[in-house]
């Protein structure tokens, strides 16, 4: 056990939401650090994380199917976009490891520009890139950098935030307030992605496909909860090939 990954987050869900110790709950299995127990909620989405390695429902469907298809990180040169913090915890000492963000902070050990990124063609055995193209104005440009720098028969995953109502990505029109855009979007977003987010992936090369787990899987696991705009539910992660 992670004794102060535990204590702290155990303290934070406390003093955010401390009725929910009231209540009985199942204990439920993470795919990274194995933990088994009682999960925590994290706002309105009940039971979202994990308390020994603090892993949210991405991360866990990431650790499913990692697990579930034998892949191994170690040795492998992988460049990894705003790290989640289980996963930088795991990979950090691999020598061929990239957390890369668009500045240094605790969970980035290179700084990396994803519409411009400083690496040879085909350098990367693996790469990871959850909820940063919609923070990305140009973010086309952006999956075409990750296409480039990952090996031929290398592995991407990406998700972003879906709207599954939507058929087609929405983009703001030309001058619309920040502010309007955000409240649209989510904060800090600068597009809502439809359906047809797979389909800007394909434009770009990659052949695609996306991670699906079983009901049982997701209850046991918790990897289904819903996300922080309503229109949004279970996180789409999409495997791209090269």
């Amino acid at each position: 056990m992670n004794i102060s990954v535990f204590v702290q987050e155990y303290l934070r869900a406390a003093i955010r939401k401390p009725r929910q110790f009231l209540k009985a709950r199942l204990a439920r299995l993470c795919t990274i650090c194995g933990y088994e127990g009682r999960f925590l909620d994290v706002g309105p989405r009940p039971e979202a994380r994990c308390p020994n390695c603090s892993s949210k429902e991405r991360d866990r469907i990431m650790g499913l199917y990692l697990r579930g298809n034998g892949i191994d990180m170690a040795g492998k040169n992988l460049l990894h976009f705003s790290a989640e913090r289980p996963f930088f915890r795991l990979w950090r000492h691999n020598p061929g490891y990239v957390a890369g963000d668009i500045k240094i902070s605790k969970v980035a050990n290179a700084v990396v520009d994803i519409t411009d990124i400083r690496f040879e063609d085909g350098h990367f055995d693996h790469l990871i890139c959850h909820h940063v193209l919609e923070h990305v104005p140009d973010d086309t440009q952006g999956m075409r950098e990750c296409f480039r720098v990952l090996k031929p028969g290398g592995t991407a995953f990406f998700s972003v935030p879906l709207d599954h109502s939507r058929p087609e990505t929405w983009e703001p029109p030309a001058g619309m307030p920040a502010a309007e855009v955000e409240r649209i979007c989510g904060w800090d977003h600068v597009r809502l992605y439809g359906r047809d987010f797979p389909d800007k992936l394909a434009a770009v090369g990659f052949q695609v496909s996306e991670i699906r787990f079983s009901p049982e899987d997701g209850e046991r696991h918790r990897l289904t909860e819903e996300h922080a705009l309503d229109r949004q539910g279970l996180d789409r992660i999409f495997v791209c090939t090269r």
